[in-house]
């Protein structure tokens, strides 16, 4: 692929599209979704790097001559300035730092700003990147052929198509302002992911795709071990949070979750998991179905603990499904909502229900071990505010199908 960088033409290797099929079997071109109007983020965030040492490349110039022109290993200073139509193959362990100004813009043309190619161990840090036409399921910033071990820290990385970072195995991401991207703000794949601290907002500001089909402020697949902690992901088109797809051993915590289109945190087809220490608030207004439109959200995965969120005023507070689905051939896990533990949680809710659904038989209700307790739920009268079978049922019809024996209600 070739791009103009400062008037020269400047060959780049792109990162791999991911071609594999859509792991929970949907199809791989998204449909058309119905275009609203989201309002531009609030709120600003200053990218400013602390003074460092590094081959400075200034505007106009081509980073990727200069990364070719050294080591693995090199610190690259980008100046301040609006530094255009660059995309970066990263050797390994380089180091990428942008001074207070500096801006990657991709001029709606060039297709990422930083890949890999068996790459490991690259920073990248104090950038804004934007405008960058990515397609549609790869990022903006993203690893490939293997590339492992980076750190994209203190960046604002925003207007981009496609994912703004989608990171793989060893990745951290950590402290970025990730907005309005055209389908999500961050996804990947991969083992050992830590997503720490990012503000993750407004993605799929279009609703140009459909968010069932994978859009809204996150989504990550076949990870193992990933831990997502201390972010804000609000007013994304779809969910906050969301792993889907063969995931194992996912941590969620200490996250704050709100006003999102779909469910705040939802962890579907997918393996173990624990949702601890979260505060989800005000998501699911776009998705009504069934118990989409939950704070936080268990679909067909097994051994899934919640306990010590604040779920408040939510479209349904947290809810369960077992809906009939055909596993994928490299599944780890049997795709069943079995002992999903729910408690210690304070569940606030106006409309909408706090429980399980299902589409596949009674057995979810009876001998998959899923239970409630310990609760303590706000409700503003004594309606039908839970799901245990086919209909919502009161508080009192939800104790004696035995759930929640010492909860408390105000």
């Amino acid at each position: 692929m070739v791009f103009l960088v400062g008037g020269v033409g400047l060959v780049v290797l792109s990162a791999p599209v991911d071609t594999s099929p859509d792991p929970v079997g949907l199809p791989t071109t998204q449909p058309a979704a119905t275009t609203t109007t989201q309002p531009k983020a609030t709120t600003s965030r200053a990218v400013a790097a602390a003074p460092v040492s590094g081959v400075a490349v200034f505007p106009g110039e081509s980073i990727q001559a200069a990364v070719n022109a050294h080591p693995g290993g090199t610190t690259f200073v980008i100046k301040a300035g609006v530094h255009k139509r660059q995309s970066v193959v990263a050797k390994p362990g380089n180091t990428f730092v942008g001074e207070s100004g500096a801006v990657m813009n991709g001029e709606n043309v060039a297709e990422f700003a930083f890949a890999g190619n068996n790459s490991d161990n690259v920073t990248v840090r104090g950038l804004v990147i934007e405008n960058y036409a990515t397609p549609l399921q790869q990022g903006t910033i993203r690893g490939g052929g293997g590339s492992t071990g980076w750190l994209v820290e203190d960046n604002e990385i925003r207007y981009n198509g496609g994912v703004g970072v989608k990171s793989s195995t060893g990745w951290r991401v950590v402290g970025n302002y990730i907005h309005h991207n055209s389908q999500l703000g961050l996804g990947g794949n991969g083992s050992n992911m830590v997503i720490d601290g990012n503000e993750i907002a407004f993605n799929n500001y279009k609703n140009e795709v459909s968010a069932g089909w994978g859009a809204g402020g996150s989504k990550w697949v076949h990870s193992t071990n990933l831990v997502v902690r201390n972010n804000y992901s609000h007013d994304n088109v779809g969910p906050g949070l969301w792993t889907d797809g063969n995931n194992l051993d996912v941590v969620y915590e200490g996250n704050r979750v709100e006003n999102n289109a779909h469910a705040g945190i939802k962890h579907e087809v997918s393996c173990d998991a624990v949702i601890r220490n979260n505060t989800v608030v005000g998501n699911g207004f776009g998705n009504s179905s069934w118990i989409a439109g939950a704070g936080i959200l268990v679909s067909n995965s097994p051994n899934v603990e919640v306990y010590g969120n604040v779920v408040r005023n939510n479209n349904d507070g947290i809810g369960g499904i077992q809906a009939g689905r055909t596993p994928t051939s490299d599944i780890r896990c049997e795709i069943d909502l079995k002992n999903f533990w729910v408690h210690d949680n304070t569940i606030e809710m106006k409309v909408g229900h706090t429980g399980i659904v299902t589409n596949d038989g009674g057995a979810v209700y009876t001998s998959m071990n899923n239970r409630f307790d310990r609760n303590t739920y706000i409700l503003p009268n004594d309606g039908q505010f839970y799901r245990w079978g086919p209909s919502g049922i009161t508080a009192a019809q939800w104790k004696a199908a035995g759930q929640d024996p010492n909860s408390t209600w105000k």
